[in-house]
């Protein structure tokens, strides 16, 4: 169902102020005012064996006697430091005539470069070696260039437009990407910020195009070392997920959109883009439908931070400061509720069907519920630690902290179903988005707490401040079961591996011991188990169970699963080097697993509300 222009046009009160970058697209040649602030970057790859990336950058108009220019220490998007500048060597500058001008390195990322208002020139070069979304890699066979970790950019400048073109691209190569190209090999961006957010892929990859309500989207699909994944089926798998999401939203708010999709010997996710998303996942992976549907669940998340996080962002992000730590709250919100509207809209594409839907979200409640971090701190808490414990987790992370991706998810999940229940099934989560699209997205406003609060009463019709304040700001247990009841979906808890038929699942319906295995070693022990109480520790190395000698964590758990509850049973472990003995009482497990499914015998509106949530009808 396509969204009606009047709820299109309905705006919030209290909109912030705050102007995003927005993705303006690149014109076919520019005005002279454009010409005149215009930064070029020329990227040589005449030898990608070397894996060194010559660049040279050029400033025809600075301001000023000296300019400075910096390197990210991150990408948006993933919050860590990465400190790109470690591959960054030999930063000379001169004037266009080629005289030395000098150049003082202020800190592990800055440079100045004293040209005292002359035209200039820097020349550098990367080493280019690390696959991955956030990273760039260069070899004989294709090239994935990330920008923040290749472009240097002015200091306070960073609105200048900026062209990019590549030399010495071996033959066959082509250059794909969301930035337009007048000619190949040249590339255009508005701004510093849309050119380091447009990830390219350089290479021969195979290309699928299609057309949706106007806005051209590409499949850009490479595999330099060979694929089992057959690129055309990606692209009709992708079609219908697109159009739910665009259904869903009124359209698709850009003209142009690619999906730049390297299947590689390892996977690492993706990460999302304002037009685009680079992904990267095993190129072996696509042997059966669970391949794929993987890699389909990948792209619909990607896909809706075209809304989410790109033009519905963080005010506090707003602008990105490239050079340090860029904290935000409302990672819950970003990455948690994409993830809650990415399985919405595999349901509405047809790719997931109701009872597969609940399912998996039963297996995710219960995985969530056998966290012991999961209420420690508040979400929003969550969100301003991801610098710290989201990316690089201490050893202690497992009980003091939970993700903003999953606890995220599912607060969006009940957000959402709270929303329904309030409005009669008028108000959803997908119509938060559209509201903040309306009154901040379409306008390049950032959003903030208090935006999203507002949206979703609007949507309820009633104020939802409370639900927020509880389940966001605060750290009580979130209420699905609940919900789910009231929503017409039958809520079963079992014991652990009730119902399994394998010998290690039955017995370990008769004990519990509170270990996390890595490996022979002991990644967590879970507050208040059996294992605490002996005093075993994370990092322990167990190498026998009850004088029986365990190679692996597996041998170790099933050697300590022969034990019933009430028996105690000797664990040898090395600590540090060092022998150690404990003894450890098996205990009943005190976990439970949830199954959801379809109640037969809903009341009319309560089976017109889950109908509508598991679109079977089209809100």
């Amino acid at each position: 169902m396509r969204v009606s222009p009047l709820l299109l046009a309905l705006a919030l009160g209290g909109a912030c102020a705050t102007a995003v970058a927005a993705p303006a697209p690149a014109p076919a040649d520019w005005s002279a005012r454009e010409r005149k602030q215009l930064v070029q970057y020329e990227v040589n790859l005449a030898a990608p064996e070397s894996r060194w990336l010559e660049i040279v950058m050029t400033v025809e108009r600075p301001r000023g006697r000296r300019s400075d220019l910096a390197l990210p220490a991150w990408i948006p998007g993933s919050y860590l430091i990465r400190d790109f500048a470690r591959n960054l060597d030999g930063v000379e500058a001169t004037d266009l005539a080629g005289v030395s001008l000098p150049v003082e390195r202020l800190d592990k990322q800055t440079w100045r470069i004293g040209h005292g208002g002359k035209s200039f020139r820097v020349r550098y070069r990367v080493w280019a070696d690390e696959p991955g979304v956030r990273t760039s890699v260069v070899d004989d066979r294709h090239a994935t260039l990330n920008g923040p970790g290749l472009f240097l950019y002015l200091v306070g400048e960073t609105e200048r437009p900026a062209e990019l073109r590549f030399t010495g691209l071996p033959a066959g190569w082509t250059v794909h990407g969301a930035l337009p190209q007048p000619s190949p090999g040249t590339l255009r961006a508005s701004s510093y910020d849309v050119l380091v957010d447009s990830p390219l892929e350089l290479g021969a990859p195979v290309v699928h195009a299609w057309d949706e309500g106007g806005t051209r989207v590409e499949l850009v699909f490479s595999a330099p070392g060979g694929s089992n994944a057959d690129p055309e089926r990606l692209a009709r798998e992708l079609k219908p997920l697109v159009h739910a999401f665009a259904e869903a939203m009124g359209g698709l708010p850009t003209s142009r959109y690619v999906f730049l999709i390297l299947a590689d010997e390892k996977s690492d996710g993706g990460l999302e883009h304002a037009d685009s998303t680079l992904m990267r996942v095993s190129r072996d992976m696509f042997h059966d439908d669970a391949g794929y549907r993987r890699a389909l669940h990948l792209a619909g998340h990607e896909f809706f931070h075209l809304w989410n996080a790109k033009r519905l962002r963080d005010a506090a992000l707003v602008p990105y400061d490239y050079s340090r730590e860029d904290y935000s709250r409302l990672l819950w919100f970003h990455e948690g509720f994409t993830e809650t509207v990415e399985d919405q809209m595999l349901v509405r594409a047809g790719a997931t069907g109701p009872d597969q839907f609940l399912q998996e979200l039963a297996i995710a409640w219960t995985a969530y519920l056998q966290k012991p971090g999961r209420n420690h701190v508040p979400l929003t808490q969550a969100s301003v630690e991801a610098w710290v414990k989201q990316y690089k987790p201490s050893p202690g992370h497992f009980s003091t902290t939970v993700s903003y991706y999953e606890k995220g998810h599912l607060a969006g999940v009940c957000l959402d179903l709270e929303l329904r229940l309030r409005s009669r099934g008028k108000g959803s989560l997908v119509g938060v988005f559209r509201r903040l699209m309306a009154s901040h997205g379409a306008r390049g406003k950032g959003i903030t707490f208090e935006d999203i609060v507002a949206a979703a009463s609007a949507e309820a019709g009633s104020d939802v401040r409370d639900f927020f304040r509880r389940y966001i700001e605060g750290t009580d247990e979130l209420p699905l079961p609940a919900q789910l009841a009231r929503m017409g979906v039958d809520v079963e808890i079992r014991a652990p591996s009730a119902g399994e038929s394998s010998p290690l699942a039955a017995r370990r319906k008769q004990g519990w011991t509170g270990i996390v295995f890595t490996d022979n070693a002991i990644r967590s022990v879970a507050p208040g188990s059996p294992a605490e109480l002996a005093g075993l520790m994370p990092g322990d190395e167990v190498i026998a169970v009850a004088a029986r000698r365990t190679r692996t964590g597996e041998e170790a758990t099933e050697r300590l699963m022969d034990h019933a509850p009430g028996q105690s049973v000797e664990v040898a472990l090395f600590r540090g080097g060092r022998l150690v003995q404990r003894t450890l009482t098996i205990a009943d497990d005190p976990r439970k697993v949830f199954r959801f499914g379809l109640s037969r015998t809903p009341e009319p509106a309560v089976r017109e509300l889950r109908d509508a949530w598991l679109a079977v009808t089209a809100k």
